[in-house]
Order: C-alpha cells, then sequence, then structure tokens
C-alpha cells in the first residue's frame, strides 16, 4: 500500500572532496573532473507506510571503483512531510562528525 509519493531532486554538489556521483537506490549521470557537479536530476520514489528517512550516498567514481566520500540521512517527517518542499543544502559529513566531505543541494517534496 503506498503512502504517497516522494520526489528527490538533486540538483548540485559543492566542494565535493574529489567524488563525483550521488547515488540512492536510483543514480545520477557521472559528472567528471569536477568538486561542484551540476546534476538537476529528479526521481521518484513510491513510499510504503513507516518510510520515513532518505538516505543520500555520494560516490567518486574512480577508474578502479567507487570510494564512498559520505552519507546523509534526511528526517522525513522532520522536514518533508506536511510542510512543503524542503529545499537544502546538506553537509556530508566526515569520518567522526569532524569537517564536512562537502555539500550536496537538494529538493524534496511528499505528495500523498
Amino acid at each position: 500500500m503506498s503512502h504517497g509519493v516522494l520526489q528527490v531532486t538533486i540538483v548540485e554538489g559543492r566542494n565535493l572532496k574529489d567524488k563525483d556521483i550521488v547515488d540512492y537506490k536510483q543514480r545520477t549521470k557521472t559528472v567528471k573532473d569536477t568538486n561542484n557537479p551540476t546534476w538537476n536530476e529528479t526521481f521518484t520514489f513510491n513510499l510504503r507506510k513507516h518510510q520515513d528517512e532518505l538516505h543520500l550516498h555520494v560516490y567518486d567514481d574512480d577508474v578502479v571503483g567507487r570510494d564512498s566520500i559520505g552519507s546523509k540521512t534526511v528526517n522525513l517527517k522532520k522536514h518533508v512531510f506536511g510542510k512543503g518542499p524542503y529545499d537544502a543544502w546538506v553537509k556530508l559529513p566526515a569520518h567522526l562528525g569532524l569537517g564536512s566531505h562537502g555539500e550536496l543541494h537538494v529538493i524534496i517534496q511528499h505528495n500523498a
């Protein structure tokens, strides 16, 4: 049973630590050779009851494989459900929360 539709736009990245892909069940295109990529890609997810978090993962697209740069969980209850579009820069915390591995500009909207 569907609990609404979540529309997620990954707009751009800023100050990413030599990394360039975003991954979350769906994946943006790869933007090469920049720490400040622009994607402007929108994804739609059908939510089920009790799905109230969005997990964002950013990876470096290396010749040899993918290295994780960082991840962020967005609490949909706190920021999205019943609040209109959530348009924000979310920080990708560095290891142990010391510093940042860059930021992602996301726009998230829930339609019940």
